[in-house]
């Protein structure tokens, strides 16, 4: 509780519902930083990373609309522009309209946004399994249940 006393809460004055939402911010900061470290030797963001990863893995060889990256990342459609157009810049993805309808662009991986993913990819498992590791394979599985049962709540109700 010492390090959420530093930013004014504490068990006394702050409800479990307020302790529980900004537990869950701090971490996600903190474990977005340490990934952020990491990524930094790639010269790719969590953001550039998750979205290759996107893109690869869901599009394959066929690649996957500009929507679909964007319903997947909960992110809008302006800030999924602007991402795929620094990617693009930087030669890790292309945009190729898609047959039949030229208002679509499918988004494929290149080959050096690939080469990109496979070398940062064993590190960044490496450092998911660090941040884990802090807390008991126990204390984890229950963890996980949890905020899977709170996501798809949260999910339903944002339908």
């Amino acid at each position: 509780m010492e390090n959420l006393e530093k930013f004014g809460i504490n068990n006394k004055d702050n409800s479990p519902e307020e302790i529980a939402v900004y537990s869950l911010v701090f971490c996600y900061s903190l474990v977005e930083k340490q990934i952020e470290d990491y990524l930094k030797q790639f010269n790719i963001s969590p953001a550039k990373f998750n979205t290759l990863l996107i893109i690869k893995h869901q599009g394959g060889k066929d690649g996957i609309s500009q929507i679909d990256i964007g319903k997947r990342l909960i992110v809008t459609a302006s800030n999924m522009t602007k991402l795929l157009d620094r990617l693009s810049k930087e030669g890790l993805i292309e945009r190729h309209a898609q047959e039949g309808d030229r208002r679509v662009n499918l988004i494929k991986i290149t080959k050096k946004g690939a080469d990109i993913l496979d070398k940062a990819w064993p590190g960044y498992v490496e450092t998911v399994k660090n941040i884990t590791g802090l807390i008991s394979k126990k204390d984890l599985k229950q963890l996980s249940g949890i905020l899977l049962n709170w996501f798809e709540k949260l999910a339903a109700q944002n339908r």
